[in-house]
This record gives structure tokens, C-alpha cells and sequence, in this order.
């Protein structure tokens, strides 16, 4: 057949062909909402008939023809109630003769029982229930269906009747029915002329291309495309020579392509390699401000991820320091340079860390600013570290110092007290021993003083086990709980897994010290109170919290409280936070009073989880 007919005749053949099916689809799809609706009025009026049956139960018995006017009353108000229980428009009852016996029979369209023809009353005599046609058929709001149920058991419409009851029910459903049979119709009706349409009127140009294509395509044949007659086989032959003489350009531009796709590949693998491999953080920024590139240490430094980061502004990234957003925005507006630079920065808005910075502009082959480049590298470690040596070397030195003055303190404490006592012992005047007792009462006191200063002074040589500090709290929770109820205070524990390796009798002091000190601070409100002390490790570090709800410690006094003989107590020598933080150093950790307020102190002591004993330093 394709030898007789052309493409276009067969084009055209085709789209006849859809044409019958559109119009035969459209037509089953018609048909089908027809009878759905159909079937939507069907069970409608076998939903309306069941109403009309309890009512017309109720009613019928009293109705009768000769009824008084209260009885016509009473089913007025009968008929009302049951057409609110049943969700009716309106409801009334007449007789044969199309004269209302109860209620009002006339509806706002005109409805009566006199509109039922001959057929219809017969039906309604035959059947005892007849549903008139939907009124306002396209308004949901108002539709309304009128059906009429015999009241009795007739013969027929003269004798054992005793009226008709006449029901007008709302009728949504079948107005949403007609009117979607009614779009349909429309829709299906426009749609397929409209496609007839297109077609008739474009059909010559949808196949012009076609015939250009055909004509282009003989004048570059070859011989043997040329010979062939089918159209849609000519177009594939020389379709098929075409792209074979491209192919054989491809091939030539590929390889020319892949040599230099190599050489371009071997050198970007390269610096990718450089940039990913460097110990030094890298940030690369176009010329607004926009993050360019980020390698894996910039990564690590910032705690960012660098697929987030790539293609975001630098001021939605890193807000961790304006100092270095600053020097970030003179290198792109200034093309300043930045080398060598040490900035803070804190990092995720809590932890500070320190950074060396160099700033370099970036400039393009004409010389205009392209952007600029940041190396960063981490010295947190380094300053904490240079920091807890200039620490160490002057508690070294201050307890070398106190050690000496604290001796002859003691030894003239010792002469003092033992003649306070021999005082006290040869003295038979009340007064003289009463001097004598305060005397000596101060002695001792400073005789605490400065043994508590020497035990702070004194060098401490660290004796290194694996402290379990949920086991230690929980100890020193149960050594407290007497001393700390007898002033209203409650002592709770919360503890996760934490072993570190430490000095079991240093590290169970500091925390008892921080334990006195909370204790205390309550005390002094005389009021109930919480102390909590909640343990917790990682991979590198176990912390211990000890937490008050006390009246805290104002931002004054938070610089000093870990100063030597500084306290806020009546009766404190200022020693106990020294101490705290003397183990803590001695452990290569710290301890830290986190987010001061005036509802509680919060303290941190944090050492590593693991030491090499040849990295502590002994302390002299």
C-alpha cells in the first residue's frame, strides 16, 4: 500500500481516522454521564420515596376529609417537625381535587399536584408515589425536587384516599449532576470542533515541512537514496548518509577534543589535589563576596559543610568575626593585602577559636579585581596551650614564693599560739582568758589559712588511675546529702559514661570544692535549693557539671573568682576555685564558669580523656 499511496495521503487517512475515534469516544463518554446521572435521579427519588413513607406513616391516621381546625393545626405542626428532622424544603397535604388540607401547597416556582397530567395521576394512583422534574435543575442553591405520596391504601383516587402528601426536597446532588452533564456536553461538543478546526485549517501547513524536508533531502541525495520511491524510506537513507559523513567529522573533533580535555584534566586534577591535600584552610570569593571554593580544612576549621557553603554569600557563612569580615571586604573593594594576621573567631555562634589569617586579592589578566583568596590555619590549640604554660609558670613561681612566706608565717603562728596557751594556762583572771581564748581562736584561724595555702602553694606530683567520674559523683552525692539537707538542699545526679585517666584524690577535691561552693551559695539565700551534678565524655574530653540555683555571681566578680584569696563569703579564704583550677591545669584541662546569670552558677571542669604521663609537667 505505501507504493500507491504518499506520505501526506497517508497522513491524511490517519487523521480521519482519528477523527471517527474522538467522535466515538466523546460519544461513549456522553452516554456514560448520562446514565450515571441517570442513575444519580434514580436513587434520589428511591431516597426521597423512603421520606415521604415514614412521613406519610405518621400523617395519614389522622388525616381525614372532615378534620376540625385543630386537628389541621396539629398536623400542620406535626408536618413541620418532621420536615425539619428530614431535611425538607416544604411539605403539605391535598386532596383530590387539588385543595390544601393542611400546610401550604404552593411553592415559589408554582408547583401543584393539578400539574401532573393524565398519565402522570394515573401513575401516581398506580404506583402511590410519582417525583415531578427538578425545578431550577442548574442551581444548586435552589434546586428542588416536588414528589407526591398517597396517603391510604387506595383503589383509586375517589374511595379509601385519604389525600395526597406533597413533599419538596432540595436537590443539590442533581443540580451538580446536570450541571456537570451540562459542562461536559459543552466541553466535548467545543473540544472536538475546535480540533476539526486546527485540522482543517493547518493540516497544509503541518505537512509543508514535510515536503520542504523531502525536497532538501533529493537535492543532497546520493545515487542510490535517490532510486527509492517511498518518501519515509528516502528520508531515512539520506538521513543515514548525512550523519554518517558527521560521524566522521565527530570522530576527528573528538580526538582533537580529548587531548585537550587530558591536558586540561591533568592539570586541574592536579590542583585540585594541591588545594584538597593542604593543611592550611583555603577560601576562595568571586568579586561579590560570593564563597567560590572551600577546602577540606577550611571545612574542619569553620565546621562547615562545603557543598552548603560554595555559591552562598560570605556574610551568611562566616559570621563569626567582623574583624575578618573586614579584612575580606577591604581585599575585594581595596585590593589590600592581609599576610600573617590573628584574628578570634566563634565558631557556630559559642565555641572561640583563634586563627592566623592571610588576605590576598585576587586580580584578572587585565588587572580588574576578580575576587580574593583567605589561608587560614587553627592556633587555638597553640594559644591555649601557650596560655595554660604561662599559667602553670606562674602558679610555679607564686607557690615558690607563698611555700617561703607561708614557713615563717607558720612557724610564728606556732610561737603565738603555744604562748596563748601557756598564757591561758598560768592566768586565773576571767579577763586574761578570755583574751587568751580569742587569741588563740585567731591563731588557729590563720594557722587554717595558711595551711590551706600551702596545700595550694605546695607542688603537686600527680598520681594518674582511671577515674569512672559517674562512680566519683555519685560517691561524693552521698558523702554531701547530710550536710546538704540540714540546710534545705537537694543534691541530684545525672551521669552519662565517663572514664578518664586522672588523679583519683586531686580530682575528687576539686569537685567537692565546687560541691562546698554551691552548697554554701544556697545556704546564704535561706532558701530550698537544687545543686546538680551531671557528668558526661567523648572522644577526647569528660566534662563535670556542677550546677546551683543560688543567687549567682555578678559579671564583676566573674573575672576574679579564680584569683588566689579573692571571695565572696563572710568565712571563704579565697582558696577554693584556686585550688579547682590548679588540679584542672595540673590535668591539662580547665574549669570555667559557663553563662553567669542571677539565677545560679554553672560550672565546667573539663580534662582529657586520656593523658601520657611523660606530657604532664611536674610541678616544683
Amino acid at each position: 500500500m505505501a507504493a500507491f499511496l504518499s506520505r501526506e495521503t497517508r497522513v491524511r487517512l490517519f487523521l480521519a481516522f482519528l477523527i471517527l475515534v474522538l467522535v466515538l469516544v466523546n460519544s461513549q463518554s456522553l452516554k456514560l454521564s448520562h446514565q450515571s446521572r441517570s442513575l444519580l435521579e434514580e436513587a434520589f427519588s428511591v431516597s426521597a420515596r423512603a421520606h415521604a413513607t415514614i412521613i406519610g406513616g405518621v400523617v395519614a391516621p389522622k388525616v381525614r376529609p372532615d378534620m376540625d381546625q385543630d386537628t389541621v393545626r396539629e398536623i400542620a405542626e406535626l408536618l413541620d417537625r418532621l420536615e425539619k428532622e428530614h431535611g425538607l424544603r416544604s411539605s403539605c397535604i391535598l386532596d383530590w381535587n387539588v385543595r390544601p388540607l393542611v400546610g401550604d401547597c404552593q411553592s415559589p416556582e408554582g408547583h401543584a399536584f393539578d400539574k401532573l397530567d393524565r398519565s402522570g395521576r394515573r401513575e401516581l394512583l398506580d404506583q402511590g408515589w410519582v417525583m415531578a422534574p427538578v425545578q431550577r435543575r442548574y442551581d444548586i442553591s435552589e434546586a428542588e425536587a416536588v414528589g407526591y405520596l398517597v396517603l391510604g391504601n387506595l383503589k383509586d383516587e375517589l374511595e379509601g384516599s385519604s389525600g395526597v402528601l406533597r413533599l419538596g426536597i432540595h436537590a443539590p446532588a442533581l443540580a451538580k449532576a446536570n450541571r456537570r452533564f451540562r459542562t461536559t456536553v459543552i466541553y466535548q461538543v467545543s473540544a472536538l470542533s475546535i480540533v476539526l478546526i486546527v485540522i482543517i485549517l493547518f493540516l497544509n501547513s503541518l505537512l509543508t515541512p514535510q515536503r520542504r524536508l523531502v525536497a532538501e533531502a533529493r537535492s543532497v541525495a546520493s545515487k542510490n537514496s535517490a532510486k527509492v520511491e517511498d518518501e519515509g524510506q528516502f528520508l531515512l537513507m539520506t538521513f543515514q548518509d548525512v550523519v554518517s559523513q558527521l560521524k566522521d567529522k565527530e570522530r576527528q573533533l573528538e580526538t582533537m577534543h580529548q587531548l585537550e580535555k587530558a591536558r586540561a584534566d591533568q592539570s586541574e586534577a592536579l590542583a585540585t589535589d594541591i588545594i584538597r591535600s593542604m593543611t592550611t584552610g583555603l577560601v576562595s570569593l568571586d568579586s561579590t563576596r560570593v564563597v567560590a571554593l572551600i577546602n577540606p580544612a577550611a571545612e574542619k576549621i569553620f565546621g562547615i559543610d562545603g557543598v552548603l557553603a560554595v555559591g552562598r554569600p560570605w556574610s551568611e557563612i562566616f559570621q563569626g568575626s567582623d574583624e575578618l569580615t573586614e579584612l575580606v571586604n577591604r581585599a575585594v573593594r581595596e585590593g589590600s593585602f592581609t599576610l600573617r594576621g590573628q584574628i578570634s573567631y566563634e565558631r557556630k555562634g559559642v565555641e572561640l577559636i583563634y586563627l592566623g589569617v592571610s588576605v590576598i586579592p585576587l586580580f584578572g589578566a587585565g588587572g580588574e579585581r576578580r575576587g580574593a583568596l583567605c589561608l587560614l590555619a587553627d592556633l587555638t590549640e597553640v594559644i591555649q596551650l601557650r596560655e595554660s604554660l604561662f599559667l602553670k609558670e606562674n602558679l610555679a613561681r607564686l607557690g615558690e614564693m607563698a611555700a617561703g612566706i607561708a614557713h615563717e608565717f607558720r612557724n610564728g603562728l606556732a610561737t603565738i599560739l603555744g604562748n596563748a596557751k601557756l598564757l591561758k594556762d598560768s592566768s586565773i583572771e576571767p579577763e586574761s582568758k578570755m583574751l587568751s581564748d580569742a587569741l588563740i581562736e585567731e591563731s588557729l584561724s590563720l594557722s587554717r589559712v595558711v595551711t590551706e595555702f600551702l596545700e595550694f602553694a605546695r607542688p603537686q606530683q600527680l598520681r594518674l588511675e582511671v577515674v569512672d567520674l559517674g562512680k566519683m559523683a555519685a560517691e561524693l552525692k552521698s558523702e554531701f546529702e547530710l550536710r546538704a539537707s540540714k540546710v534545705g538542699v537537694q543534691i541530684k545526679l545525672v551521669t552519662h559514661p565517663a572514664r578518664v585517666e586522672a588523679d583519683d584524690g586531686l580530682l575528687r577535691k576539686a569537685i567537692a570544692n565546687l560541691l562546698t561552693n554551691a552548697i554554701e551559695a544556697i545556704a546564704e539565700t535561706r532558701q530550698p535549693g537544687t545543686v546538680t551534678i551531671e557528668t558526661e565524655s567523648d572522644d577526647d574530653f569528660g566534662w563535670v557539671w556542677v550546677c546551683d540555683d543560688g543567687p549567682g555571681i555578678s559579671e564583676n566578680d566573674c573575672r576574679q573568682i579564680f584569683v588566689p584569696f579573692f571571695t565572696c563569703k563572710s568565712t571563704g579564704t579565697g582558696l577554693g576555685l584556686s585550688v579547682v583550677q590548679k588540679i584542672a591545669v595540673s590535668h591539662n584541662g580547665s574549669v570555667e564558669l559557663e553563662s553567669p546569670n542571677r539565677d545560679g552558677a554553672r560550672f565546667i571542669f573539663k580534662i582529657p580523656v586520656m593523658h601520657l604521663s611523660e606530657q604532664l609537667d611536674e610541678w616544683m
